[in-house]
């Protein structure tokens, strides 16, 4: 999530202004926390105060284990509740609003920013492959013996912050990280509905490029051609992988984001619809209301206005 605070000196235990809302930054009172590279991870062991019917925007990968009560929450404007005993898992450039927490939620909350200090290339690009999947099932139930691993990965990568000094420090606790990531991704992937493929592995790598691109693109090229290009192969070549590999065709991965992205600013954002269509790369006012009508079923001032009551 967007984050306002004084850098720490070290890493390790502290309070943190954690939760800031898009438009205001109206920070909660602190929490306890612990951080790992400045601010590429962040734990919090509990959640204090937690504001309700606030949005926020995050650019980390964000695990939320429930262990008491439940929260009730929009992700990208999709409802979602965890229950104790269930794990959410956001993916970077995502929105989080309108959480509400019973009144004996509790949690453990990580903030994990990709980056060359907490995870790996390979890491990446399992989160990236598990993108579609993870974007429309982001709750996952744990069993005991999920809840055991899981929370020996946890007690041990905050242990490891906040006692080791030697100088292989952070190869230790990115490995820490890898390791609790890829322990909770082989958890959902018992759910995965993985169409079966006979992609090759320099395939799966061109769509895991693919859905990167697209992503970091938030939207703004929408032609098939553009991406292909990039990758110095043909779209029909492109659209034939990511069948195989994704069982959707590029133009449905570039629609999800692009009309993420158009959701995001609409509903959050101070920008005009002009400015909107302007920054989607959109030729005129126009066309960018006949998209977004013809993909949501409403008017961008209609879909505004709905939230902004």
């Amino acid at each position: 999530m967007e984050h306002y605070s004084a850098k720490s000196e070290r890493d390790g235990l502290g309070k943190y202004n954690y939760f800031c809302t898009m438009k205001h930054m109206k920070p909660i009172p602190n929490q306890d926390y612990i951080t790992f590279s400045g601010e590429d991870l962040i734990i919090i062991d509990k959640i204090q105060n937690m504001p309700e019917n606030s949005a926020y925007y995050s650019d980390y990968v964000l695990v939320l284990i429930c262990t008491r009560g439940k929260i009730q929450l929009m992700y990208d404007n999709h409802p979602v509740t965890v229950h104790e005993d269930e794990l959410f898992f956001a993916l970077p450039n995502s929105v989080i609003s309108d959480y509400m927490l019973s009144p004996n939620f509790d949690c453990k909350l990580l903030s994990i920013r990709p980056s060359e200090t907490t995870t790996s290339h390979d890491l990446h690009s399992m989160i990236v492959n598990s993108m579609i999947y993870v974007k429309s099932h982001p709750v996952t139930k744990l069993n005991n013996a999920d809840k055991k691993n899981i929370f020996n990965y946890y007690n041990l990568l905050c242990s490891s912050i906040q006692q080791s000094t030697h100088r292989y420090h952070y190869g230790e606790v990115r490995a820490l990280v890898n390791a609790f990531i890829l322990n909770i991704l082989g958890v959902m992937d018992r759910d995965m509905q993985t169409p079966e493929t006979s992609t090759t592995v320099h395939g799966a790598q061109i769509v895991e490029k693919f859905v990167w691109m697209v992503n970091q693109d938030g939207g703004r090229n929408r032609f098939v051609g553009y991406y292909a290009d990039q990758l110095n192969i043909t779209p029909k070549y492109l659209s034939s992988l990511a069948r195989a590999s994704l069982g959707r065709t590029p133009t449905e991965v570039i629609q999800m984001v692009t009309m993420k992205e158009i959701e995001r600013r609409l509903r959050y954002g101070d920008e005009s619809i002009k400015e909107i269509s302007n920054t989607m790369n959109f030729p005129n006012t126009s066309f960018f209301g006949k998209y977004f009508k013809q993909h949501s079923g409403m008017t961008p001032n209609g879909y505004r206005k709905k939230y902004h009551k």
